[in-house]
């Protein structure tokens, strides 16, 4: 009987490290499959209007080498360069505006561009200002999330941090909670190894948790930096 037991437990242990892996590999492929994917389309698009003007051009029959490849290079650069000068953050804002008034589309693109600029800004304002673990949903159980900034909680001037609580796997769906000071931990992961953790369900656990004893968050807010909003 207790060797039946353990070869249950094993093969349930097997089994929980096989699916385990499964999702670690599907969080680790999907975004580069995504990334590729979408390069690919670019590149075919550019590759099938450029190559037929090439020839005719040259006039020749066959196709050059290396062409779509290049244009497409060169197409991301400027998109690049555009969205870093004046004229071309003007001109992208009207796209926007204009996207976001189309039924359904507009709907889908400005959460999800809105989402993407907070993950990447460098701008405390508008990103997120650090990787934290609140205590939620009741006392004693801790969630990870992204501190936002701070904002006034009450009439008494007591000022609460906002976290955005992303879904798993899907972190661009989540919700907003604004908690009091004491209810917020620090911890020391980036945004970047937060977001592969979510994404794989927890399957990947960076180091920086792994070291940190089981229970004991790194630092209470009340020990942290000043962030935007926060008025000492």
């Amino acid at each position: 009987m207790g060797q039946q037991n353990r070869i249950s437990s094993l093969g349930k242990r097997a089994r929980m490290s096989f699916r385990g892996t499964l999702i670690a590999g599907i969080a680790l492929l999907v975004p580069v499959a995504v990334t590729f994917i979408v390069l690919r389309i670019i590149f075919q698009w550019i590759d099938g209007l450029a190559q037929p003007l090439v020839k005719r051009i040259f006039q020749t029959e066959n196709d050059v080498f290396g062409l779509g490849l290049v244009l497409t290079l060169i197409l991301i650069w400027l998109a690049g360069l555009l969205a870093g000068n004046v004229f071309g953050k003007r001109l992208i804002g009207k796209g926007d505006d204009l996207i976001k008034r189309l039924p359904v589309i507009g709907s889908i693109y400005g959460p999800v561009k809105q989402f993407m600029e907070s993950v990447v800004s460098p701008d405390e304002d508008r990103g997120f200002n650090r990787v934290v673990i609140a205590e939620y949903p009741s006392d004693g159980l801790w969630i990870l999330g992204f501190a936002t900034g701070d904002i006034p909680m009450d009439e008494d001037g007591r000022i609460g941090c906002c976290v955005f609580i992303p879904t798993s796997p899907n972190p661009a769906t989540g919700w907003t909670v604004v908690f009091p000071p004491e209810k917020v931990r620090n911890v020391s992961l980036t945004v970047e190894e937060a977001m592969q953790m979510i994404v794989s369900a927890g399957v990947v656990i960076p180091d920086a948790l792994k070291s940190t004893p089981s229970g004991e968050p790194d630092a209470p807010l009340s020990n942290l930096p000043a962030v935007a909003g926060r008025s000492e």
